[in-house]
Protein backbone atom coordinates (compact mmCIF):
# COMPACT_ATOMS: atom_id res chain seq x y z
CA UNK A 1 0.00 0.00 0.00
CA UNK A 2 1.15 3.29 -0.60
CA UNK A 3 2.13 5.35 2.11
CA UNK A 4 -0.38 9.06 2.34
CA UNK A 5 1.13 12.29 0.79
CA UNK A 6 3.04 13.83 3.82
CA UNK A 7 1.91 17.48 4.01
CA UNK A 8 5.43 19.41 5.61
CA UNK A 9 7.56 16.93 3.74
CA UNK A 10 9.34 18.85 1.43
CA UNK A 11 10.74 21.67 4.46
CA UNK A 12 11.71 18.67 6.09
CA UNK A 13 13.70 17.25 2.59
CA UNK A 14 15.04 20.76 2.16
CA UNK A 15 16.44 20.60 5.55
CA UNK A 16 17.98 17.47 5.41
CA UNK A 17 19.40 18.38 1.32
CA UNK A 18 20.80 21.70 2.96
CA UNK A 19 22.23 18.57 6.23
CA UNK A 20 23.93 16.73 2.80
CA UNK A 21 25.39 19.93 1.40
CA UNK A 22 26.85 21.25 4.48
CA UNK A 23 28.42 17.78 5.97
CA UNK A 24 30.02 17.10 2.54
CA UNK A 25 31.53 20.90 2.39
CA UNK A 26 33.02 20.49 5.71
CA UNK A 27 33.90 16.53 4.64
CA UNK A 28 35.77 17.35 1.55
CA UNK A 29 37.30 20.52 3.12
CA UNK A 30 38.96 18.69 5.81
CA UNK A 31 40.34 15.63 3.81
CA UNK A 32 42.96 16.83 1.12
CA UNK A 33 44.53 19.08 3.94
CA UNK A 34 44.95 15.77 6.62
CA UNK A 35 48.20 14.58 4.62
CA UNK A 36 49.42 18.13 6.12
CA UNK A 37 48.73 16.45 9.62
CA UNK A 38 49.02 12.60 8.88
CA UNK A 39 51.67 10.58 7.57
CA UNK A 40 50.90 8.71 4.69
CA UNK A 41 51.64 5.82 6.02
CA UNK A 42 49.01 6.03 8.85
CA UNK A 43 46.39 7.26 6.18
CA UNK A 44 45.05 3.83 4.64
CA UNK A 45 45.08 2.64 8.47
CA UNK A 46 42.77 5.93 9.57
CA UNK A 47 40.81 5.48 6.63
CA UNK A 48 40.28 1.95 6.83
CA UNK A 49 39.54 1.86 10.60
CA UNK A 50 36.87 5.03 10.45
CA UNK A 51 35.33 3.48 6.65
CA UNK A 52 34.66 0.25 8.56
CA UNK A 53 33.09 1.10 12.22
CA UNK A 54 30.70 3.67 10.05
CA UNK A 55 29.75 1.20 8.03
CA UNK A 56 29.12 -1.76 10.19
CA UNK A 57 27.46 1.21 13.02
CA UNK A 58 24.68 1.63 10.25
CA UNK A 59 22.93 -1.61 10.57
CA UNK A 60 22.67 -1.24 14.38
CA UNK A 61 21.59 2.47 13.76
CA UNK A 62 18.97 1.37 11.36
CA UNK A 63 17.47 -1.90 13.44
CA UNK A 64 17.48 0.99 16.55
CA UNK A 65 15.61 3.18 14.01
CA UNK A 66 13.00 0.56 12.64
CA UNK A 67 12.19 -0.59 16.70
CA UNK A 68 11.12 2.98 17.54
CA UNK A 69 9.95 4.51 14.28
CA UNK A 70 12.40 7.06 15.63
CA UNK A 71 14.63 8.72 12.73
CA UNK A 72 15.11 11.91 13.30
CA UNK A 73 17.26 11.89 16.46
CA UNK A 74 19.96 9.44 14.85
CA UNK A 75 19.86 12.04 11.90
CA UNK A 76 20.49 14.85 14.28
CA UNK A 77 23.26 13.38 16.39
CA UNK A 78 25.01 11.58 13.24
CA UNK A 79 25.39 15.16 11.48
CA UNK A 80 26.79 16.93 14.54
CA UNK A 81 29.41 14.16 15.59
CA UNK A 82 30.45 15.06 12.22
CA UNK A 83 30.39 18.72 11.98
CA UNK A 84 32.19 18.88 15.75
CA UNK A 85 34.96 15.99 14.56
CA UNK A 86 36.34 18.23 11.87
CA UNK A 87 37.13 21.44 13.42
CA UNK A 88 38.12 19.55 16.69
CA UNK A 89 41.45 17.74 14.01
CA UNK A 90 42.85 21.35 13.57
CA UNK A 91 43.77 21.31 17.26
CA UNK A 92 45.66 17.90 16.19
CA UNK A 93 47.53 19.77 13.08
CA UNK A 94 48.42 22.44 15.33
CA UNK A 95 49.57 20.52 18.42
CA UNK A 96 51.27 18.27 15.72
CA UNK A 97 49.27 14.93 17.02
CA UNK A 98 48.63 12.17 14.07
CA UNK A 99 47.08 10.24 17.07
CA UNK A 100 44.43 13.44 17.68
CA UNK A 101 43.60 13.96 13.71
CA UNK A 102 42.73 9.82 13.90
CA UNK A 103 40.96 10.02 16.46
CA UNK A 104 38.74 12.57 15.29
CA UNK A 105 38.31 11.34 11.59
CA UNK A 106 37.23 7.76 13.15
CA UNK A 107 34.48 10.02 15.48
CA UNK A 108 33.73 11.48 12.02
CA UNK A 109 32.97 7.89 10.60
CA UNK A 110 30.72 7.34 13.95
CA UNK A 111 29.02 9.84 13.26
CA UNK A 112 28.00 9.00 9.24
CA UNK A 113 27.16 5.53 10.97
CA UNK A 114 25.08 7.18 13.60
CA UNK A 115 23.03 9.13 10.79
CA UNK A 116 23.30 7.21 7.33
CA UNK A 117 20.81 4.76 7.50
CA UNK A 118 17.94 6.61 9.25
CA UNK A 119 18.57 9.98 6.99
CA UNK A 120 17.46 7.44 4.17
CA UNK A 121 14.64 5.82 5.93
CA UNK A 122 13.55 9.64 6.83
CA UNK A 123 13.91 10.59 3.21
CA UNK A 124 11.62 7.99 2.32
CA UNK A 125 9.02 8.47 4.65
CA UNK A 126 8.60 11.99 3.52
CA UNK A 127 8.47 11.17 -0.06
CA UNK A 128 5.60 9.89 -1.73
CA UNK A 129 6.53 6.96 -3.68
CA UNK A 130 6.51 7.87 -7.19
CA UNK A 131 8.89 10.80 -6.49
CA UNK A 132 11.73 8.82 -4.20
CA UNK A 133 14.07 8.68 -6.90
CA UNK A 134 14.17 12.04 -7.69
CA UNK A 135 14.79 13.06 -4.10
CA UNK A 136 17.74 10.57 -3.21
CA UNK A 137 18.68 12.11 -7.00
CA UNK A 138 18.42 15.63 -5.21
CA UNK A 139 20.04 14.82 -2.15
CA UNK A 140 23.68 12.96 -4.04
CA UNK A 141 23.40 16.63 -5.94
CA UNK A 142 23.52 18.14 -3.07
CA UNK A 143 26.72 16.09 -1.79
CA UNK A 144 28.73 16.31 -4.94
CA UNK A 145 27.73 20.21 -5.02
CA UNK A 146 28.85 20.61 -1.14
CA UNK A 147 31.95 18.29 -2.16
CA UNK A 148 32.57 20.76 -4.92
CA UNK A 149 32.30 23.63 -2.69
CA UNK A 150 34.90 22.09 0.10
CA UNK A 151 37.64 21.57 -2.15
CA UNK A 152 37.68 24.42 -4.24
CA UNK A 153 37.71 26.09 -0.24
CA UNK A 154 40.43 23.68 0.59
CA UNK A 155 42.31 24.86 -2.72
CA UNK A 156 42.27 28.56 -2.21
CA UNK A 157 43.22 27.68 1.65
CA UNK A 158 46.24 25.09 0.57
CA UNK A 159 47.35 27.96 -1.82
CA UNK A 160 46.95 30.75 0.49
CA UNK A 161 48.25 29.66 4.06
CA UNK A 162 51.80 27.46 4.54
CA UNK A 163 51.45 23.98 5.30
CA UNK A 164 51.98 24.82 9.42
CA UNK A 165 49.07 27.21 8.99
CA UNK A 166 46.28 25.10 7.84
CA UNK A 167 44.76 23.71 11.25
CA UNK A 168 43.37 27.45 11.39
CA UNK A 169 41.34 26.78 7.98
CA UNK A 170 40.22 23.37 9.57
CA UNK A 171 39.61 24.83 12.98
CA UNK A 172 36.83 27.53 10.64
CA UNK A 173 34.89 24.73 9.89
CA UNK A 174 33.19 25.45 13.78
CA UNK A 175 30.95 27.90 11.57
CA UNK A 176 30.05 25.38 9.56
CA UNK A 177 29.08 23.23 12.81
CA UNK A 178 26.79 25.89 13.87
CA UNK A 179 24.57 25.93 10.56
CA UNK A 180 24.39 21.84 11.33
CA UNK A 181 23.35 22.53 14.40
CA UNK A 182 20.61 24.70 13.43
CA UNK A 183 19.60 22.78 10.36
CA UNK A 184 19.54 19.76 12.54
CA UNK A 185 17.10 21.06 15.29
CA UNK A 186 14.77 21.64 12.95
CA UNK A 187 14.36 18.17 11.64
CA UNK A 188 11.07 15.89 12.95
CA UNK A 189 9.50 12.52 12.63
CA UNK A 190 6.73 11.84 10.38
CA UNK A 191 3.90 11.16 12.50
CA UNK A 192 2.12 7.78 11.80
CA UNK A 193 4.83 5.80 11.62
CA UNK A 194 5.76 4.49 14.50
CA UNK A 195 5.42 0.32 14.98
CA UNK A 196 2.03 -0.66 15.50
CA UNK A 197 1.69 -2.96 18.57
CA UNK A 198 2.20 -6.36 17.53
CA UNK A 199 4.02 -5.76 14.64
CA UNK A 200 6.83 -8.11 13.72
CA UNK A 201 10.35 -7.32 15.62
CA UNK A 202 13.02 -5.47 14.08
CA UNK A 203 16.13 -8.00 13.65
CA UNK A 204 19.49 -7.48 12.78
CA UNK A 205 18.67 -8.16 8.98
CA UNK A 206 15.58 -7.75 6.74
CA UNK A 207 13.55 -10.49 6.62
CA UNK A 208 11.56 -9.63 3.47
CA UNK A 209 11.69 -12.07 0.88
CA UNK A 210 11.75 -9.35 -2.02
CA UNK A 211 14.48 -7.62 -0.89
CA UNK A 212 16.75 -10.69 -1.63
CA UNK A 213 17.49 -9.88 -5.10
CA UNK A 214 17.92 -6.44 -5.30
CA UNK A 215 20.97 -6.23 -2.23
CA UNK A 216 22.59 -9.14 -4.18
CA UNK A 217 22.51 -8.03 -7.73
CA UNK A 218 23.63 -4.15 -6.26
CA UNK A 219 26.65 -5.85 -4.25
CA UNK A 220 27.96 -7.67 -7.45
CA UNK A 221 27.37 -4.43 -9.55
CA UNK A 222 29.07 -2.40 -6.48
CA UNK A 223 32.56 -4.81 -6.98
CA UNK A 224 32.77 -3.44 -10.44
CA UNK A 225 31.20 0.26 -9.88
CA UNK A 226 32.67 1.69 -6.43
CA UNK A 227 35.98 1.44 -7.85
CA UNK A 228 38.41 4.02 -6.36
CA UNK A 229 38.62 7.55 -8.35
CA UNK A 230 42.39 6.88 -7.71
CA UNK A 231 42.97 3.76 -9.49
CA UNK A 232 41.06 5.52 -12.62
CA UNK A 233 43.75 8.30 -11.91
CA UNK A 234 46.44 5.61 -12.05
CA UNK A 235 45.29 4.54 -15.16
CA UNK A 236 44.35 7.73 -17.02
CA UNK A 237 47.49 9.30 -15.75
CA UNK A 238 49.77 6.49 -16.69
CA UNK A 239 50.58 7.41 -12.81
CA UNK A 240 52.74 4.29 -10.94
CA UNK A 241 50.89 2.00 -9.31
CA UNK A 242 52.62 2.73 -5.88
CA UNK A 243 51.67 6.58 -6.73
CA UNK A 244 53.29 9.36 -8.31
CA UNK A 245 51.26 12.24 -7.10
CA UNK A 246 53.31 13.36 -4.36
CA UNK A 247 55.44 16.08 -6.38
CA UNK A 248 51.75 18.09 -6.60
CA UNK A 249 50.83 21.23 -4.91
CA UNK A 250 48.45 20.69 -2.27
CA UNK A 251 46.49 23.18 -3.81
CA UNK A 252 46.23 21.34 -7.61
CA UNK A 253 45.03 17.81 -5.16
CA UNK A 254 42.04 19.87 -3.66
CA UNK A 255 41.59 21.30 -7.34
CA UNK A 256 40.95 17.95 -8.88
CA UNK A 257 39.01 16.91 -5.58
CA UNK A 258 37.00 19.68 -6.62
CA UNK A 259 36.23 19.01 -10.46
CA UNK A 260 35.10 15.42 -9.56
CA UNK A 261 32.73 16.65 -7.08
CA UNK A 262 31.02 18.71 -10.24
CA UNK A 263 31.10 16.07 -12.36
CA UNK A 264 29.06 13.55 -10.21
CA UNK A 265 27.01 16.61 -9.45
CA UNK A 266 26.19 17.10 -12.76
CA UNK A 267 25.20 13.58 -13.26
CA UNK A 268 23.34 12.86 -9.86
CA UNK A 269 21.20 16.47 -10.97
CA UNK A 270 20.03 14.17 -14.09
CA UNK A 271 19.25 10.82 -12.51
CA UNK A 272 15.93 11.54 -11.01
CA UNK A 273 14.38 12.42 -14.46
CA UNK A 274 16.28 9.29 -15.57
CA UNK A 275 14.63 7.08 -12.99
CA UNK A 276 11.63 8.57 -13.91
CA UNK A 277 11.46 7.71 -17.33
CA UNK A 278 12.61 4.33 -17.09
CA UNK A 279 12.05 3.44 -13.75
CA UNK A 280 14.76 2.36 -10.67
CA UNK A 281 15.62 -1.06 -12.52
CA UNK A 282 15.45 0.60 -15.79
CA UNK A 283 17.95 3.31 -14.69
CA UNK A 284 20.83 0.83 -13.41
CA UNK A 285 20.62 -1.72 -15.89
CA UNK A 286 20.97 1.65 -18.49
CA UNK A 287 23.83 2.72 -15.94
CA UNK A 288 25.77 -0.18 -15.33
CA UNK A 289 25.76 -1.31 -18.80
CA UNK A 290 27.12 1.81 -19.93
CA UNK A 291 29.80 1.36 -17.38
CA UNK A 292 31.18 -1.71 -19.15
CA UNK A 293 31.51 0.34 -21.80
CA UNK A 294 33.23 2.76 -19.79
CA UNK A 295 35.42 0.26 -18.67
CA UNK A 296 36.73 -1.25 -21.97
CA UNK A 297 37.23 2.04 -22.97
CA UNK A 298 39.82 1.73 -20.03
CA UNK A 299 40.79 -0.88 -21.22
CA UNK A 300 42.00 -0.07 -24.58
CA UNK A 301 41.67 3.83 -25.30
CA UNK A 302 44.44 5.90 -24.90
CA UNK A 303 45.64 9.77 -25.20
CA UNK A 304 42.45 11.96 -25.14
CA UNK A 305 39.66 9.49 -25.16
CA UNK A 306 41.15 7.87 -22.56
CA UNK A 307 40.59 10.90 -20.39
CA UNK A 308 36.80 11.15 -21.61
CA UNK A 309 36.55 7.90 -20.39
CA UNK A 310 37.91 8.68 -16.85
CA UNK A 311 35.36 11.58 -17.15
CA UNK A 312 32.42 9.29 -18.00
CA UNK A 313 33.35 6.96 -15.26
CA UNK A 314 33.13 9.84 -12.82
CA UNK A 315 29.15 10.08 -13.83
CA UNK A 316 28.50 6.59 -13.80
CA UNK A 317 28.07 7.16 -9.41
CA UNK A 318 26.30 10.22 -9.27
CA UNK A 319 23.30 7.98 -11.84
CA UNK A 320 22.69 4.77 -10.01
CA UNK A 321 23.37 5.63 -6.32
CA UNK A 322 19.68 7.46 -6.19
CA UNK A 323 18.16 4.32 -8.25
CA UNK A 324 19.94 1.60 -6.09
CA UNK A 325 18.17 3.73 -2.85
CA UNK A 326 14.56 4.57 -3.86
CA UNK A 327 14.62 0.58 -5.39
CA UNK A 328 15.25 -0.76 -2.03
CA UNK A 329 12.84 1.97 -0.40
CA UNK A 330 10.11 0.87 -3.03
CA UNK A 331 10.33 -2.87 -1.32
CA UNK A 332 11.60 -2.27 2.16
CA UNK A 333 8.54 -2.42 4.67
CA UNK A 334 8.12 0.79 6.58
CA UNK A 335 9.42 -1.43 9.98
CA UNK A 336 12.31 -2.50 8.26
CA UNK A 337 12.82 0.70 5.97
CA UNK A 338 16.27 2.32 7.90
CA UNK A 339 17.98 -1.86 8.50
CA UNK A 340 17.23 -2.16 4.74
CA UNK A 341 19.63 0.87 4.45
CA UNK A 342 22.14 -0.30 6.79
CA UNK A 343 22.54 -3.90 4.95
CA UNK A 344 22.52 -2.26 1.58
CA UNK A 345 25.45 0.18 2.97
CA UNK A 346 27.52 -2.67 4.87
CA UNK A 347 27.24 -5.03 1.41
CA UNK A 348 28.20 -1.91 -0.55
CA UNK A 349 31.66 -1.55 1.49
CA UNK A 350 32.37 -5.36 2.02
CA UNK A 351 31.80 -5.50 -1.76
CA UNK A 352 33.41 -2.37 -2.76
CA UNK A 353 36.71 -2.93 -0.35
CA UNK A 354 36.80 -6.73 -2.73
CA UNK A 355 36.88 -4.57 -5.40
CA UNK A 356 39.05 -1.69 -5.37
CA UNK A 357 42.11 -4.41 -3.18
CA UNK A 358 41.20 -6.76 -6.64
CA UNK A 359 41.33 -3.84 -9.19
CA UNK A 360 44.46 -2.81 -7.22
CA UNK A 361 46.97 -6.07 -7.09
CA UNK A 362 45.47 -6.71 -10.61
CA UNK A 363 46.15 -3.93 -12.10
CA UNK A 364 49.67 -3.76 -11.07
CA UNK A 365 50.10 -7.35 -12.69
CA UNK A 366 47.49 -7.48 -15.68
CA UNK A 367 47.45 -4.23 -16.36
CA UNK A 368 44.43 -2.53 -18.00
CA UNK A 369 42.94 -5.71 -18.70
CA UNK A 370 41.53 -5.60 -15.54
CA UNK A 371 38.91 -3.35 -16.53
CA UNK A 372 37.53 -5.74 -18.54
CA UNK A 373 36.78 -8.08 -15.72
CA UNK A 374 35.31 -5.37 -13.87
CA UNK A 375 33.42 -4.43 -17.27
CA UNK A 376 32.08 -8.22 -17.09
CA UNK A 377 30.66 -8.30 -13.71
CA UNK A 378 28.76 -4.66 -14.49
CA UNK A 379 27.36 -6.26 -17.46
CA UNK A 380 26.13 -9.68 -15.24
CA UNK A 381 24.81 -7.54 -12.33
CA UNK A 382 22.75 -5.72 -15.77
CA UNK A 383 21.33 -9.25 -16.43
CA UNK A 384 20.51 -10.42 -13.05
CA UNK A 385 18.54 -7.61 -12.83
CA UNK A 386 14.34 -8.36 -13.23
CA UNK A 387 12.86 -7.60 -16.01
CA UNK A 388 9.94 -5.67 -14.54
Amino acid sequence: MSDPEPSPGPSQLQRIAWLHFANDFSLDFTTPLLPAGVGVAWIGVMEGLADGIGQALKLVTGRASDRNGRRAVWVRSGYLVNAAARPLAGLGMLLALPLWIIVCRIGDRVGKGLRGSATDALVADWTPDGERARAYARMRTMDHLGATAGGLAAALAAWWLAPEDLWMAVCALVVVTLFVAWLARGLRDRPGLAPAAGSPPTGWWPHDRALRRPLAVITLAVLATRISPLLILVQVAGLPAEGGSSAWPLWQICLGWAALGLVQAAASAGAGHLAERFGEVGTLRLGWLAGAAVFAALAYASGTWLIIAGLAFGVLAGLTEGAEKSWIASLAPKHERAVSFGALALLSAIAALAGNAACGLLLASWGAHVFLVLGGLAVLAALALPRR
